[in-house]
């Protein structure tokens, strides 16, 4: 069993999976338009702490880590994510990447990991802030969670 967030599949049905990048606990599907975001195995223990945890600033620790992994993975492959205006649960998450309480340097400063860069009537592009970039580059590269490019 594996969910998989379809919330940008146009349902072209080309998608295949990768053997090669396959594991026990991961299936890899490859989305030719990168509209699949994760195939994961849900029976796969989590990590303890969120691999962002230790750059939240903000107030409260209960935030939606999971999800803010995953779309933050997303802004770390593409540097945007387009997300459909009618999914308020998917802006809810990169509002929370948009506020500008993630650490940045030694020094405290913090900054916002993400802005909207555009919107219409049917989707808003989020794109990662100069800064925002620099930090997920530093957070992802060598991320044991695999996430779908």
């Amino acid at each position: 069993y594996h969910q998989v967030d379809t919330s940008r599949c146009i349902g072209c049905q080309m998608c295949y999976r990768s053997p090669n990048d396959s594991t026990e606990h991961y299936q890899m599907t490859i989305c030719p338009w990168n509209a699949i975001d994760i195939l994961h195995n849900p029976n796969v223990k989590p990590d303890d702490d969120s691999i962002l945890l230790p750059y939240w600033k903000g107030e409260g620790a209960e935030l939606p880590w999971a999800k803010l992994e995953e779309y933050g993975y997303q802004l770390f492959l593409d540097g945007q994510v387009f997300v459909p205006t009618s999914r308020q649960d998917m802006i809810d998450i990169f509002n929370w990447l948009g506020k500008s309480d993630w650490l940045y340097s030694e020094d405290g400063d913090t900054v916002a990991i993400v802005e909207e860069a555009s919107r219409d009537e049917h989707k808003i592009c989020f794109e990662a802030t100069a800064e925002g970039r620099e930090l997920l580059d530093c957070i992802y590269p060598g991320w044991h969670r695999i996430f779908m490019d």
